[in-house]
């Protein structure tokens, strides 16, 4: 008997029924079988509805439209998958470099942003870099030269690589995300 089938008999009146006759018996197994079924099936979509345990990737990639566009052919882990969810789920929209710094953080990326600015008085150095007018709304991503991501359990499928590294999702996911009017440049390395 299951644990199901044990409630079950427990909410019997017991001066009005034997729980262990044949016919009620095979009733409760069988109304047992049915709710153990519905609840497996339950667990099963409460899997499905949160996005970061991967049980429903699929779907989530469908609905929010994923892999980005410039991604279509790149070969990406169940991780990065999973961190491109999380990030469009997220990322509703900002402007701000902490917007940015956060947006590339869920996707798996430490980065800093560097804004240009035009020289005016009082607000330069000596020895500053000189940027013009046309780099008032440039700003550059400054990330290290290569990011590893590294394949853990639980998070990888079978035939994944156990490594890949790259910049192409930091770089795909930020552009389509940045105001219509600003020009991003993308730094690796020692900026």
């Amino acid at each position: 008997m299951t644990a199901v089938a044990d409630q079950l008999r427990a909410l019997l009146p017991p001066e009005a029924y034997d729980g262990a006759a044949p016919m009620l018996a095979a009733l409760i197994r069988a109304e047992a079988s049915g709710l153990d079924t519905a609840l497996l099936a339950a667990d099963r979509l409460e899997d499905k509805i949160w996005s970061d345990n991967g049980a429903g990737l699929d779907d989530w990639e469908r609905v929010l439209g994923l892999p980005d566009p410039c991604l279509a052919f790149e070969s990406l882990t169940v991780r990065q998958r999973l961190a491109a969810v999380s990030a469009k789920l997220r990322g509703v929209g900002g402007q701000s470099r902490a917007f940015f710094i956060e947006l590339a953080a869920s996707l798996g990326y430490s980065v800093t942003i560097t804004e240009f600015h035009p020289p005016r008085a009082g607000h330069c150095r000596a020895g500053d870099p000189i940027a013009g007018d046309g780099w008032t709304s440039a700003w550059r991503v400054n990330a290290p030269a290569v990011t590893v991501f590294r394949a853990a359990a639980g998070s990888a499928a079978a035939g994944e690589a156990l490594s890949v590294w790259g910049n192409k999702s930091l770089e795909c996911r930020l552009s389509a995300m940045a105001p219509a009017h600003t020009t991003l440049i993308f730094g690796y390395g020692a900026n």
